[in-house]
This record gives structure tokens, C-alpha cells and sequence, in this order.
């Protein structure tokens, strides 16, 4: 019967089985051509379920709903509702996309995989010999066309709506263009889904590496993963241990094993050293060769945890990519690094500190405004109120010592003699406190304005040991960037901001401001998987706790970023 040759083209696709013998690919293309054959029949029943969703109707089939209220029905108006997958062969290039979406990080599930079989087992129950259902072929290939836009929306726009995750979201997204409906049209012609749809994955090198990487721990994953070494005591270059022949095992897997020789040895040889320092360089620890806590739990994160990353990370570049513009500084939260890339080259690294889990640095996106040197620090009233005012009462030259003046609220500038220590608390003080320019200012010498409702900026800092720590998150929110005047030179290329020129104004104690020629977008991201420093993807702690419920929302049946657009453009 025709059905059971339908059956079997839908369910070969799904499943990726392309091995079949010709003989029964020739069938299966007949029996799909006569499914296929009276389109204006199937076109028919194609119209009505439209119309259904013209009228305001929330169009479901088997238990699925459909999701492009807007874009699907224009895409058929302009085809005269003919179906779109009369084509046996773009019809297996299209679900076999679908298939393949767990490449991108996602679920093939979510685009109908499950329910595509039981509408196929269905329309099998309402076809005899020579009697098709064209209802519920109809349906078939709108479900089949939603999906693929679904998946397109996904790819453009994410799954995952960051906006439900942090209400201050201020990155843009990439719009759904007006001719989707036409691209989408002149894609079933070229015979081109899986081409068209993988051109909307964001064209970044980090993402395609996320892919890359995806494929290899899924490959992993496969194979039973890697153990676990127990921990117990540091083990330090030139020890013997009963764990190193497991640590070769365990960077053997993930191929950042240089030498797969002596693999038994317990001796922890210099070979072995150097490959644990660029294992630590790729995933923000310290490179010293020393195996501790934080490296033994990087090295025991499990191979589905860094699955598990690479999903959520590879979801976070989708809500971003419209907003990578040929230069900007990208600072990585959880990293502890900045980056300034002109042109997809990388100018300029550093590490950074950013905000204490109870001043978290936000992510957010700006552009640069202008560089100050040797700024003044306007003193955060909270910290005056917990900080400053205790040490003024009990320390009478903490103002001088630490270069502070006093300023009332006319703007006038109040000697620090004056101040009646005494009678000074939270609730009685009447001034604004400012550092001024020097070495000591909690600015460091330098700093970066970008315009933002958080007051955060990249700025020099005197704590400069603070930079050698594994992680640094000791700020109230801003960015602490170590050898900021390296950046300044490099953002300031071209113009008669020389090095020299920079030097000799630090010198001078002089604030100035210099507004920069170029357009350099700022960008704030929370990434914990990465570059970092040596070859590869590198994978950093999740320090504010967000990857646990971008996983979550990229895990549910239904996608979250659709369910309040069900009558909206998609």
C-alpha cells in the first residue's frame, strides 16, 4: 500500500538512513510522487487549515501547534497554497536538516520529529488502494514547513528568551526579514534547505568551533565518556602517583594529550607538566603544572556538563551575533578577560576583574564615548556610607592620605580640616567625596566610558596583584583591566594619541578626555566555555550561577521563545 512507502521515506529521514538499496529509493520516490500527484486537491485542504489560522485560530495538528502564524501563511498565499514538498528529495534534505540541528545545540524534537511519525502513521490509516487522505497530506507538509521555519527562527534569534532571564537585556536581535516567506520559496526551488538554513547560524569562528567541539564530545559521549580521578593530595611536578596515569587517560580523550607513550607511568614527567599547564591555560586556572582542587575539577567535569556548555554558550552567541560589528572590546564575565578585535583579528588580551557575586558585572552592550586620563572617582555613596564615613571618624587624616576631597552640594571644594569628625555619621554628611588624579586613585590612571544605566566602565586599578588570581571577582561591578594604556594605544591607533604622547599626559596628573576617531562598540558577555589562552576552547567556572536555567529553558518540550508569539511575526 502507499502509505507503508510513505512510512518509510519519512522514517528513513528522520533516522539519517541515506544507505538504502536504490531499488528501494526508486519506490519510495514513486509512492511519494502519487501522494503527491493532485496538488490541487492537497492545495485545497492546505487553504482551509490556513484560513483557520487567518481567523485567529491557534492551528494544531497532532497535539503540535503551529508556530509561524504570520510567515506561513503568506508563504502559501504566494504559491496558491500548492504544497511545498512534492519534491521527494528537497523533502530529505529538509527534515534531514532537522535532524541534524542537534549540531546548532538543540533538539531535533522540538521541530516536530515525534509527531511527523504519527501524522505519517495516521494518514497510513486513511488510505486504501488508490485513495489518498489529501486532508492529512495537506497538514503534513504545513507541519513540515513550520518546523523549518521554527528551526530558521531558532538559528536567527535563539530558542531561549534572555530577555525572560534578565528584564535589562539591551542586545538587539537579528530581525526575521520581510521576503522570508520568498527566501524560504526560492530555497525548496534550488533544492537547498540545509544550505539555506545553516547560513543563518551566526558567522562567528567561536561558534563554528563550538560545533566542531560538539560533534567530538558527542562522539565522546558515545564511547562511555572518561572517569573520574579521585582526589586526595596536590600532585606536583616530579611526584609519583597512583592518579597520573588516569590524568594521561583523561586528556587522551579530549586529544590534549600530546604523547599517548608511558601512558602507565605514575611519574608526573615534564611532558605530562606540559601538557597540564596548556589544559590550565585553556580553562582560567592558574598555569603553574601544580594539579589541585580547580584543576582536578575541570578535569573531572563530565563530558556531558561540557556538553551541556557548549549547548547554553553556543544559545548565548545566537542572542548576540547582530551585534558584533567590525570592532569592538568583548569582555568575557566568567573568563576574567578582555578582548579588542578589529577586522576578526584580536588586537589586544588582558585580564580583567569584574563584580563579587553580590555586585555581579551585568551584560549588556555599548559604545565607547571616550578615554579619560588620569580621571578623578567620584566615591559610590554606599561605599562612603560603609566605608569612607567609619574610616574618616576614626582616622583624622585618612582624606589627606588617600588624596579624597570633600565637595558640598553647591560644587564647591571643602577643606578637609574643617570636617567636625564628631559629629559626622550616615544619616549627617553632607558631602560628595572625590579622589583625585594620581597613582593611588582607585581608577588606576585610566579609564573607559561607554554610556550605561549600571555606571560600569573598563578602568586602571593600583591592585594590580589582584590580576595574578585565578579568578577575579573582587569589583562592585566594573571592570578592572590590567596594561589598560596598551588599549588605549591600540583604540587610538592612528591618531596623535602616540604611546609617547599618552605617557607624558599620565605623567602630568592632568585629566583629560580624548574622544576616539573610530566607532568601537563595547560588548559584555557571560561565556563559560571559550577562548582563553592556548589552542581550543577553554571552559570557565559559572560564577554567577546563570547556565543552570538557560539549560533548563533550552531543554523544555516547547520552545519559550515562541510561546508568546503564537500571533505574532515570527
Amino acid at each position: 500500500m502507499l502509505y507503508r512507502y510513505f512510512l518509510i521515506i519519512i522514517l528513513s529521514a528522520l533516522a539519517s538512513e541515506f544507505s538504502m538499496a536504490q531499488a528501494e529509493v526508486d519506490e519510495n520516490r514513486k509512492a511519494h510522487k502519487k501522494i503527491y500527484s493532485s496538488q490541487d486537491k492537497i492545495a485545497f485542504h492546505i487553504q482551509g487549515a490556513i484560513k483557520k489560522m487567518e481567523d485567529g485560530q491557534i492551528l494544531e495538528i497532532e497535539g503540535e501547534y503551529i508556530f509561524s502564524a504570520n510567515v506561513l501563511p503568506e508563504f502559501y498565499k504566494n504559491r496558491d497554497y500548492k504544497p511545498a514538498w512534492d519534491n521527494y528529495t528537497v523533502l530529505l534534505d529538509a527534515l534531514n536538516a532537522l535532524h541534524q540541528s542537534w549540531q546548532d545545540g538543540l533538539i531535533p524534537n522540538d521541530y516536530h520529529a515525534d509527531r511527523l511519525r504519527n501524522i505519517i502513521g495516521l494518514i497510513g490509516g486513511k488510505l486504501s488502494e488508490g485513495e489518498i487522505d489529501y486532508d492529512w497530506v495537506g497538514e503534513f507538509d504545513i507541519l513540515v514547513t513550520d518546523v523549518i521555519l521554527l528551526y530558521a527562527y531558532h538559528l536567527l534569534k535563539g530558542k531561549v528568551d534572555p530577555e525572560s532571564l534578565d528584564p535589562n537585556w539591551n542586545y538587539s536581535f537579528r530581525e526575521i526579514m520581510e521576503d522570508a516567506p520568498y527566501k524560504l520559496e526560492q530555497a525548496i526551488a534550488r533544492g537547498e534547505i540545509s544550505n539555506a538554513l545553516h547560513e543563518l547560524r551566526p558567522d562567528m569562528i567561536l561558534y563554528r568551533d563550538y560545533m566542531t567541539l560538539l560533534v567530538d564530545y558527542r562522539q565522546i559521549a558515545d564511547a562511555g565518556g572518561w572517569g573520574v580521578i579521585p582526589r586526595g593530595k596536590v600532585v606536583s611536578p616530579g611526584d609519583k602517583d597512583d592518579r597520573v596515569p588516569m590524568i594521561r587517560e583523561r586528556l587522551l580523550k579530549t586529544g590534549e594529550l600530546r604523547s599517548d607513550t608511558n601512558l602507565l607511568s605514575p611519574l608526573y614527567d615534564e611532558y605530562l607538566v606540559s601538557d597540564v599547564k596548556q589544559f590550565q591555560h585553556k580553562n582560567a586556572l592558574t598555569p603553574d603544572g601544580i594539579i589541585g582542587k580547580g584543576t582536578f575539577e575541570a578535569l573531572n567535569e563530565t563530558v556531558q556538563e561540557r556538553i551541556a556548555k557548549l549547548r547554553v554558550n553556543m544559545e548565548r552567541l545566537r542572542w548576540v551575533v547582530s551585534d558584533k560589528s567590525n570592532r569592538f572590546i568583548l569582555v568575557n564575565i566568567p573568563a576574567f578577560k578582555a578582548y579588542y578585535i578589529e577586522d576578526n583579528i584580536t588586537r589586544f588580551v588582558a585580564n580583567v576583574q569584574v563584580g563579587r557575586t553580590y555586585t555581579k558585572t551585568p551584560v549588556f552592550k555599548s559604545r565607547l564615548h571616550y578615554i579619560e586620563f588620569n580621571p578623578t572617582w567620584t566615591v559610590p555613596y554606599s561605599i562612603v556610607k560603609n566605608s569612607i564615613i567609619p574610616h574618616i571618624k576614626s582616622d583624622s587624616l585618612y582624606l589627606d592620605r588617600n588624596n579624597f576631597e570633600l565637595i558640598d552640594r553647591s560644587g564647591n571644594i571643602v577643606a578637609n580640616s574643617s570636617l567636625n569628625r564628631a559629629e559626622i555619621s550616615p544619616s549627617n554628611f553632607p558631602f560628595m567625596v572625590r579622589q583625585k588624579p594620581g597613582a593611588g586613585n582607585s581608577l588606576g590612571v585610566v579609564k573607559f566610558i561607554f554610556p550605561n544605566k549600571y555606571s560600569v566602565f573598563l578602568h586602571d586599578t593600583p591592585s594590580k596583584s589582584l590580576f595574578d588570581r585565578q579568578e577575579r571577582a573582587f569589583s562592585h561591578g566594573c571592570i578592572r583591566t590590567q596594561n589598560p594604556l596598551d588599549l588605549a594605544v591600540v583604540l587610538l591607533e592612528g591618531t596623535e594619541w602616540t604611546r609617547e604622547k599618552i605617557d607624558s599626559t599620565v605623567k602630568s596628573h592632568k585629566t583629560i578626555r580624548v574622544f576616539p576617531e573610530k566607532d568601537i562598540d563595547v560588548l559584555l558577555l557571560y561565556l563559560t566555555a571559550g577562548y582563553y589562552e592556548g589552542n581550543g576552547i577553554g571552559f570557565f567556572r559559572d560564577i554567577y550561577s546563570r547556565d543552570a536555567k538557560v539549560l533548563e529553558e533550552l531543554n523544555t518540550t516547547e520552545p519559550t521563545s515562541l510561546k508568546a508569539e503564537n500571533t505574532s511575526t515570527n
